[in-house]
């Protein structure tokens, strides 16, 4: 089972703040596959989940970029890396502001 929070499940806080940082970006992917992902795929489903955050994120927190995606100029796209293979597996959904 997956636990993100900012508390480690011993109850302690975080180790550090930068620690603190990355949890709170994931956090909402995490609590999002939850709604739907069976135990046994919520590690999976968690990892897209942050996948296509970090995409809306990315257009949200930049005009230059969103005005880019808007002219044609740029494609967002959401992929993610496989350390096993090396491999980077494209998603299927596309970042919101896309089209």
């Amino acid at each position: 089972m997956i636990r993100v929070s900012a508390i480690s499940s011993s109850g302690d806080k975080m180790p550090s703040r930068n620690l603190e940082a990355i949890v709170d970006k994931i956090s909402p992917a995490v609590t999002q596959a939850k709604t739907y992902a069976k135990p046994d795929d919520l590690l999976e489903a968690a990892v897209k989940e942050n996948v296509h955050q970090s995409a809306k994120d990315v257009l949200a927190n930049s005009e230059i970029l969103r005005d880019a995606v808007k002219a044609g100029k740029l494609t967002v796209i959401e992929a993610e890396y496989q350390f096993d293979s090396g491999a980077v597996a494209r998603l299927n959904s596309p970042a919101s502001g896309q089209n």
